[in-house]
C-alpha cells in the first residue's frame, strides 16, 4: 500500500513537473510583420528584436509576441500601440534611426506585456532623481516621463552610451538597474 501511494505521487509530481515544462514557452518572443514591412526593415528589425531579447534573457516568459508595421507618414519617429501590441516605424530612416527607434518602442512593448516589470520602476525612480510617488506614464514633457527615460535607458544598455537621447539625461545607475532586471539579478 505504501508503494502503491508513493508511486502515484511520484506519477502526480511528474503529471504536474511536466504540464509546468508545456506552459513554459519553448521559444523566445515572436516579432511579427505585417505586409507594410520591405525585406531589409525586417531584417535589421529581427536582428534588432535579437539583441532585445538578448538584454532581455530572463524575461522572455513574459514578454508577448509584437507586431511591426511600416507608415510613410507619422508624427514621431516610431510609436507603441499597446491596444494592438503593435510597433509602427515611419520610414524611409537611416538604419541608425530605425534600430534606435525599434529598441526604443520594443522597450516600451516590455513594459506592456511583463507585469515583472514592475519590480524595477521603484530603484528605476530612485536612480533618476525621480520621487517614489512619480506616476510611471505620465511627465509635464516627454524628457521628464519615466516611461519615455525607461526605454531610452533600454537603448543605451543596448547600443552603449549615446551623444543624443532627444533631451533625456540617463544615470549610470539607472542603466545598469535595466541591465540587471533584463538579466534577472
Amino acid at each position: 500500500m505504501v508503494r502503491r501511494v508513493f508511486a502515484l505521487t511520484v506519477l502526480a509530481a511528474a503529471m504536474v513537473a511536466g504540464l509546468g515544462l508545456l506552459a513554459r514557452p519553448t521559444s523566445p518572443p515572436a516579432l511579427r510583420f505585417d505586409d507594410t514591412v520591405p525585406n531589409d526593415l525586417r531584417a535589421l528589425a529581427t536582428e534588432t528584436w535579437q539583441d532585445l531579447l538578448e538584454a532581455h534573457q530572463a524575461r522572455h516568459d513574459c514578454i508577448a509576441p509584437v507586431v511591426l508595421s511600416v507608415a510613410w507618414d507619422l508624427d514621431d519617429r516610431a510609436q507603441y500601440r499597446p491596444d494592438l501590441a503593435t510597433v509602427v516605424i515611419r520610414v524611409p530612416g537611416t538604419a541608425a534611426n530605425l534600430r534606435t527607434g525599434l529598441i526604443h518602442e520594443f522597450a516600451h512593448h516590455v513594459e506592456f506585456t511583463c507585469p515583472e516589470h514592475e519590480e524595477l520602476r521603484p530603484a528605476f525612480l530612485a536612480a533618476q532623481g525621480l520621487a517614489a510617488s512619480t506616476h510611471w506614464f505620465d511627465g509635464d514633457t516627454w524628457e521628464t516621463t519615466p516611461s519615455e527615460q525607461y526605454a531610452e535607458a533600454t537603448v543605451e544598455v543596448i547600443l552603449g552610451r549615446r551623444a543624443h537621447h532627444g533631451g533625456i539625461s540617463i544615470s549610470d545607475e539607472a542603466a545598469a538597474i535595466v541591465r540587471r532586471w533584463g538579466a534577472g539579478s
